[in-house]
């Protein structure tokens, strides 16, 4: 716990100077407390919550510390969240937010740490919520979080917490960033990323370790999806020694339901537009849990090949 300490604290805490803190907070990330789900955020009943004493739109927070932090940072640490939390500019009226101010990497992954306000008129717990690491604006790690040991956090105030996002997590390897950011997704937001990857045993005893490495990328770099949708990507192709291609593809599906497709059509083109194979395939055994991803190969024989000597260094797949 405290591994933000190691940024603010690595050296003489005399030396580091209020600018110096105030260059940790980084962007902030809103939300309406409107669009997130029970299931996410409670909010207490109004005669249960603090009492409104600011009539403006503009809501000016102060520190919330939970009772375990309390006890254990001494009088001088707390001072330091104080002024980082004093220096947040003020919210409009009725959002959540998050804003990260320390990002320390140890063996196990990154340990953020970040502010959760409440600019709500009541008292807001934070119970399962979306969180996800940006590096200069592009999404590094992302993840699903159970933040119920947050506690309460009463209206008009900021909370600090520390999460460890854990290495599979990443969505790619690449450290490289001038600026980052932590970003809290609405319940209700009108798009899902399939984050959790489902591999068959069967399936994975007959991929090479080239498709294992291909769709571990596929996976975890690809965008969001429209909710209720199922997205179909191709992500490795090849030719057997006796004429069969063999082409791989990753199911997302994006629906509150599992993804159950008793046939499918499918055709694969080359980067001339020429045909390469196509067919309608039994895919009755075919699962995907809603919100999940799962890899599934397609073989061709060699008579519904079209063009055995196509070039597939670009090819197209097209799923109906």
């Amino acid at each position: 716990m405290f591994s933000f300490m190691k940024n603010f604290f690595g050296k003489d805490p005399k030396d580091r100077s209020n600018e110096e803190l105030k260059k940790e907070i980084q962007e902030e990330s809103k939300i309406e407390a409107t669009e997130l789900k029970e299931s996410e955020v409670e909010i207490e009943e109004a005669e249960s919550g603090p009492q409104n004493t600011n009539s403006g739109n503009l809501i000016h927070t102060e520190l919330s510390l939970h009772p375990t932090w309390e006890q254990e940072l001494d009088a001088e640490k707390i001072y330091t969240l104080r002024f980082l939390q004093a220096e947040l500019p003020d919210m409009v009226r009725g959002l959540v937010s998050v804003t990260g101010f320390s990002m320390v990497p140890n063996p196990n992954g990154l340990v953020v740490a970040m502010f959760f306000r409440n600019s709500t008129d009541r008292t807001v717990r934070i119970k399962n919520i979306r969180l996800a690491i940006y590096l200069d604006d592009e999404p590094f790690a992302r993840m699903r979080v159970d933040l119920s040991d947050i506690g309460p956090i009463p209206a008009h105030t900021s909370r600090p917490w520390e999460i460890l996002f854990p290495e599979e997590s990443y969505l790619h390897d690449n450290f490289s960033f001038s600026r980052w950011k932590v970003v809290m997704k609405a319940g209700n937001s009108t798009h899902v990323w399939p984050s959790t990857l489902e591999l068959d045993p069967e399936m994975e005893k007959r991929m090479t370790d080239r498709q294992k490495e291909k769709l571990e990328k596929l996976a975890f770099s690809l965008p969001v999806i429209p909710i209720h949708t199922v997205e179909i990507t191709g992500f490795d192709i090849g030719k057997t020694k006796e004429g069969h291609v063999v082409a791989a593809m990753l199911f997302r599906n994006g629906m509150t339901s599992e993804y159950r497709p008793d046939k499918l059509k499918v055709k694969i083109s080359d980067a001339d537009g020429d045909v390469v194979a196509q067919g309608t395939m039994d895919t009755s055994k075919i699962r995907v849990k809603a919100g999940h991803s799962r890899p599934w190969l397609v073989v061709f024989p060699p008579n519904v090949v079209k063009k055995p000597d196509a070039n597939l260094r670009r090819w197209v797949l097209e799923v109906e």
